[in-house]
């Protein structure tokens, strides 16, 4: 199936489990959390660095949904982009709540049997150079976090991430180009790149 056919039938089936939702199917709930669920919960951990704040924000966006499913427009966009818009809503409200930074003491390692098969030393190394990078990506300024998180790691299209931040396309490109740009630049100062 092409991609805009699945992104057709991926809408229409949103919009029909948020019709089962308004009516209090709990299946309904259950798809959307499990469809969902990981990639608030990975955007939210990128964001703030901390999975005690990244369950929270998960919790709070499904805890919305829940209670007003007809909120969701879908003239303005898809299931998903509102369900990142709003965990980027209460990211933003956390973030400013929490005016300190927050240290990068959680983990979000799904290789466990891989590292007890590798060499202890490389599993250490690769490890160092995980926590740079992301400490690197935590660094980054808010706008252009949201950008690098939305289109590299979660993958969505110039469009669906303008869909989540409010703006056009073309400003999601701009800086998402910027973000890159600061990593690089970031990662070459601590001489983890050329």
């Amino acid at each position: 199936m092409r991609a805009g056919r699945r992104m057709a039938h991926a809408a229409s089936e949103d919009q029909e489990l948020l019709r089962q939702l308004a009516k209090g199917n709990p299946a309904a709930f259950h798809t959307c959390y499990e469809r969902y669920q990981r990639p608030i919960f990975r955007f939210a951990w990128h964001m703030s660095g901390n999975q005690s704040t990244a369950e929270e924000v998960t919790q709070e966006v499904f805890l919305r949904l829940i209670r007003k499913p007809k909120k969701f427009d879908a003239a303005k966009g898809a299931l998903a982009g509102y369900l990142f818009g709003i965990a980027r809503n209460v990211m933003h409200r956390q973030m400013a709540a929490s005016a300190l930074d927050v240290p990068l003491a959680d983990e979000f390692n799904d290789d466990a049997a891989f590292a007890a098969e590798t060499d202890l030393l490389a599993e250490l190394d690769r490890q160092e150079r995980l926590d740079v990078l992301h400490k690197s990506v935590l660094a980054l300024p808010a706008t252009y976090r949201e950008a690098l998180i939305l289109c590299d790691l979660e993958e969505m299209s110039y469009p669906e991430a303008a869909t989540v931040l409010d703006c056009p396309p073309g400003t999601v490109a701009s800086r998402l180009h910027r973000a890159r740009a600061m990593l690089k630049s970031k990662l070459q100062s601590m001489r983890c790149v050329r």
